[in-house]
């Protein structure tokens, strides 16, 4: 994080009053100069007021910005969305230039016409660059890439230690405050003696601006949803390394806790070892949101959408020891099978009841699943094969 520095401002300061302002002045007796944590190209922006406590009930506020490139102020725009945390107001502003120097202002639109604060300043950092998931083109558990830009953030976790190579990939959206897929092998080298290891922590591969606040709590209200693992830490106990990269916050949704991820959804993670083969289980465990009409918050009061369903879908070769890659193989010696809930309680109900197609669980969520496997059979169901209770 980064704080406005008082060189800059004033530099600012003497730039933007050379430009003048017909529209708004400052107003140093309710505004303090804004100050800004910049994490990247998103930057969290805090301006103190001394507005009496509910005064600005009803005031449309916010906080107006633009670039200075070369010397030259741009246009200014104002943020999306602003609340009024006591006497500060808070905003976060995203999709701005990297590397760049931004003028800021906070303002109240009171009857009496906009006030606004002090000028403030920030310069932004570098891009965050989403890894080109293309090169990966021999894992077979990858699915397509969402076309949301501004809302996706994309991670690639390696073992730091046993047992080498990849641990899981993991697509976040920063609008839902949630992830929405985690994609990994499953094969008994991930396998150990490696309890929980509850280590909660932002996930290092992405901005932390962005992540949810359950580092050390769990979704508000309770008891109610609870911090749902994509990639479980039981499928990680070969170290503490790749268990602790669980508990990254980006692997985890909104989920139902009391007879969902605590019931069917827990058996459904279990019984996906015993369909492990040598030629290793392939597995996407993701979320969908038909709406977002119901939501939590995080620890710090922000907003978290609670996901409509949860998925899992799978792929193995069918003997368990072809001894290629999957993407060698024709269709009939590939097997795939997909898993579809609603985010709600199930007093009781086994896995296989769930079960379904993967192009059905394409279908729902327009996602294209195992795109490194040309041949890999999706539109096929055959649960005499599989083994889930």
């Amino acid at each position: 994080m980064k704080k406005i520095t008082a060189f800059l401002l004033l530099g600012l300061a003497v730039s933007l009053a050379s430009c003048g302002s017909e529209k708004e002045q400052d107003d140093n007796r309710w505004f303090l100069t804004p100050e800004a944590a910049v994490s990247g190209t998103t930057v969290e922006m805090t301006c103190r007021t001394r507005f009496a406590a509910g005064a600005l009930d009803g005031v449309r506020v916010g906080f107006t910005y633009a670039s200075i490139v070369g010397g030259v102020i741009g246009p200014f725009a104002e943020s999306a969305d602003c609340r009024v945390e006591g006497s500060s107001l808070v905003s976060t502003l995203n999709g701005l230039l990297p590397e760049t120097v931004y003028a800021v202002y906070a303002f109240a639109d009171l009857p009496t016409g906009r006030v606004q604060s002090p000028a403030g300043s920030f310069r932004t950092g570098k891009g965050f660059v989403n890894p080109d998931l293309a090169k990966y083109a021999g894992w077979a558990e990858l699915p397509a890439v969402q076309g949301r830009p501004d809302d996706c953030y994309y991670a690639v976790h390696y073992c730091d230690g046993a047992p080498g190579g990849r641990n899981y990939t993991v697509c976040y959206s920063a609008g839902k405050r949630s992830g929405m897929w985690s994609a990994f092998p499953l094969h008994d080298c991930y396998k150990g003696t490696q309890g929980r290891t509850d280590d909660w922590f932002y996930d290092p591969a992405i901005p932390e601006i962005v992540q949810p606040d359950l580092i050390k709590g769990s979704y508000k209200p309770q008891p109610g949803y609870s911090k749902g693992h994509l990639l479980a830490s039981n499928d990680r106990t070969a170290s503490y390394a790749i268990n602790a990269q669980t508990f990254y916050v980006t692997n985890v949704a909104p989920q139902w806790q009391n007879s969902f991820n605590s019931g069917v959804w827990s058996s459904l993670e279990d019984d996906c070892w015993k369909n492990v083969c040598a030629d290793t289980l392939y597995v996407v465990s993701g979320v969908w949101f038909a709406d977002d009409d119901t939501t939590v918050t995080d620890q710090s009061g922000d907003v978290c959408v609670v996901p409509t369903n949860f998925y899992r879908v799978l792929m193995r070769s069918k003997s368990g020891s072809a001894g290629k890659p999957l993407r060698e193989l024709a269709a009939d010696e590939i097997e795939c099978v997909g898993f579809w809930f609603e985010n709600r309680a199930y007093p009781s109900g086994k896995p296989s009841q769930y079960m379904t197609s993967v192009a059905d669980i394409e279908a729902k969520t327009q996602i294209e699943f195992f795109t490194n496997v040309p041949d890999a059979p999706k539109e096929k169901l055959n649960p005499s094969f599989w083994n889930f209770r």
